[in-house]
């Protein structure tokens, strides 16, 4: 699995890649960290606006969906902070998994998870600054539209602005959009670029630049196999997961009765609005075939009534319990993604600029191991001076000892 071709075969190696327990892991904890940050800036958006928390559970429970602007810009600016936070944060989480993915093609397949985690924290500044870093070019640029627009609007002197400004507006504006390229290239390289290299931001707005204006083609087309293998490998585990929740739905209920309509109903209310998990399934996602060997039982829409008491602690729970599915699906495509782009870096770089990463000494794992070998080292030294310590107190103690007699 650890073969290179330096070729497109090697973005296709994705969901293999992909399939790690430890990749996953890191890139389940990077979800679970994102979600809670949407989650906490979606309830405050949702205060500010003047909701109370009560309020908020009893409509969207897991989910707060965007305050409407009516009750204000800044819930809505909120709201918005939270996703970005979100996917923020799992960039994090993906320059974890590019770094096992790049020591795994290494050769190095006993890299921890916490490692990667670790060096996720340490290069987090540099992950983040370089989709940023992007966002504020694009802003600048809309924000100069902007002003030419305010300004176009002075009487007699504004529509001759305008038009001696017409061309260099439109080359703001198709800069702009070359940046909003790269912005979006920048959301699934930067890991990569990070994971690999470990550099600083700037060096990953580069790389960006570089990739999209060297090697546009293969850029797209490289990110196009990794992009679509991820989708697939995530879809079957998708569907494989839904087997498994009809297939237990179904033998569960015909044992349990009405009560389980009952909890499938609660457990319904706690899931994204637009989650089918437990009701009507598209025919594209849920294929006939699948519904032959997994029959839905309990899992329509007409139930008897909402879940009251244990029922209602039993739907809670069990509401938990799927989101916790569908994070690990989400974290294994996060997963694929993230090892895909790293494998298809690889092979750019190559191409770009003639350097084989896998060859690179990891200066930064070498930096890490030296300070800890100088930590030991400073360890063993207080060690000894506290020994020599001791020693010289257990010296002095005898030779005291005939001078108190004497006296």
């Amino acid at each position: 699995m650890n073969e290179k071709y330096y070729s497109v075969r090697d973005p296709w190696k994705a969901t293999r890649l992909g399939a790690s327990g430890k990749k996953i892991w890191v890139a389940f904890k990077s979800v679970v960290y994102g979600y809670l940050s949407y989650l906490l800036l979606a309830y405050a958006s949702h205060m500010i606006a003047g909701t109370s928390p009560a309020t908020t559970w009893q409509v969207f429970h897991f989910f707060p969906q965007i305050p409407s602007i009516d009750r204000g810009l800044i819930p809505v600016l909120l709201w918005d902070f939270g996703i970005i936070a979100a996917v923020l944060i799992i960039m994090i989480g993906a320059t974890g998994v590019a770094k096992i993915t790049y020591r795994q093609l290494k050769g190095d397949d006993f890299y921890g998870g916490s490692d990667a985690w670790k060096f996720a924290l340490v290069h987090g500044r540099s992950t983040v600054s370089t989709p940023l870093i992007f966002a504020v070019l694009f802003g600048l640029i809309c924000l100069s539209l902007w002003v030419l627009g305010w300004v176009s609007r002075i009487p007699d002197v504004g529509p001759v602005l305008l038009g001696i400004s017409a061309i260099p507006a439109f080359l703001a504006a198709l800069v702009g959009v070359y940046i909003l390229i790269a912005l979006l290239l920048s959301l699934l390289y930067t890991p990569a670029i990070i994971g690999t290299t470990g550099d600083d931001g700037l060096e990953g707005v580069i790389q960006v630049f570089s990739l999209l204006w060297s090697l546009p083609w293969r850029t797209a087309g490289y990110t196009a196999v990794a992009a679509f293998t991820s989708a697939v490998g995530t879809y079957l585990l998708a569907v494989i997961s839904l087997g498994a929740f009809a297939m237990a739905g179904s033998i569960i209920a015909a044992i349990y009765g009405p009560t389980f309509a009952n909890i499938a109903a609660g457990v319904g209310a706690y899931l994204p609005p637009e989650c089918t998990v437990l009701s009507a399934l598209p025919s594209w996602l849920w294929p006939g075939p699948f519904v032959a060997l997994f029959p839905t039982q309990g899992f329509g829409l007409a139930f008897a009534e909402n879940p009251s008491g244990v029922e209602a602690v039993a739907a809670f729970l069990g509401g938990i319990s799927v989101l916790m599915v569908m994070g690990l699906v989400m974290a294994y495509g996060i997963n694929c993604l993230s090892s895909g782009m790293t494998a298809s870096y690889l092979v750019l770089r190559r191409i770009k600029d003639g350097e084989i990463l896998l060859e690179w000494t990891d200066e930064v794992d070498e930096l890490e191991e030296q300070v800890t070998d100088e930590e030991e080292q400073a360890t063993a030294e207080q060690e000894r001076v506290k020994a020599d310590e001791e020693q010289a107190t257990a010296e002095e103690g005898p030779a005291a000892a005939p001078e108190e007699s004497e006296e």
